[in-house]
């Protein structure tokens, strides 16, 4: 199908659940919404993510800073973005509360209706879902707005799940700037190396130098010696620094406001390299 808006039909609803949409997990999941199969507000995206197993369909900039947020944390173990509510059930509820089920525009077929994030978390070997609306600030007080949100808060009530409201305004957003810096180390999709298992090569080298290291220079100064002392090319140093802080083995204050700058003695190198993988596209 093109890309850009579609006219969605009631033929259209059952292709999208044959092809599988709104179903499986991890890296077999298939959003239901999928970017430039609708008009967006804000830039589409679709960021590989080695926790997902896949690429990741992001509709806004704020469903994207939710979800750096969230990949990252260490609770999460599982994110399901643009995730379907059954049809037959918001119907339901939307006549039991005297609320106007939405219909696709220029149509009379009822909306599928998605929620932005369904979460699992892990909290202490204790396993939850979480349902997460993203929204931005001026946006909360739209009536419409509220009605449909009603719906999605009663469907999820009805299933146990907590139902949550994400907005833009209280997400940390240093900590996110700084999360998507750091993934700007990570292998693109497409992307060759100078020969297979370099960045891994590079990152045990770098680990294990750290780990032992009294230095106190700035980060990327550490990390244009070693570029030189390994024969690198510029920027492949730090590069290599954010694949280590993506894989906890570099950790750091993520409200720091510049990473890059920072002393080495605001970094700690935990060398769990046995762990390390230079996560990234495929």
């Amino acid at each position: 199908m093109g890309r850009g808006q579609k006219k969605m039909t009631e033929a259209l609803i059952k292709e999208w659940q044959a092809e599988g949409r709104g179903r499986g997990e991890g890296g077999h999941y298939k959003p239901w919404l999928e970017a430039f199969d609708i008009s967006s507000l804000g830039r589409v995206s679709r960021p590989y993510s080695a926790k997902c197993g896949r690429s990741v369909h992001l509709l806004s900039d704020v469903e994207a800073n939710t979800f750096y947020a969230l990949e990252w944390s260490q609770r999460v173990t599982g994110i399901r973005e643009e995730y379907p509510l059954d049809r037959e059930l918001t119907l339901e509820i939307a006549a039991a509360l005297g609320i106007a089920h939405p219909y696709y525009p220029g149509t009379k077929v009822p909306t599928v209706m998605t929620v932005d994030f369904l979460v699992d978390f892990n909290d202490q070997g204790e396993t939850r879902l979480e349902a997460l609306d993203c929204k931005r600030t001026e946006d909360s007080d739209e009536p419409r707005q509220i009605e449909k949100l009603q719906i999605t808060r009663t469907y999820f009530a009805g299933m146990d799940v907590p139902h949550r409201l994400v907005f833009h305004s209280e997400l940390p957003m240093q900590k996110i700037r700084n999360i998507e810096w750091i993934r700007g180390g990570m292998v693109k999709t497409g992307e060759e190396e100078r020969y297979a298992g370099a960045l891994h090569e590079q990152s045990l080298i770098m680990s294990h130098d750290l780990a032992g290291s009294t230095r106190n220079q700035p980060l990327q100064e550490y990390c244009r010696n070693f570029e030189h002392r390994q024969g690198l090319n510029p920027g492949e140093g730090l590069r290599i620094a954010k694949l280590l802080m993506y894989e906890r083995i570099l950790t750091c204050d993520l409200g720091n406001p510049d990473l890059a700058s920072a002393p080495l003695a605001s970094f700690r190198c935990t060398l769990k390299a046995d762990n390390l993988r230079a996560a990234g596209g495929r």
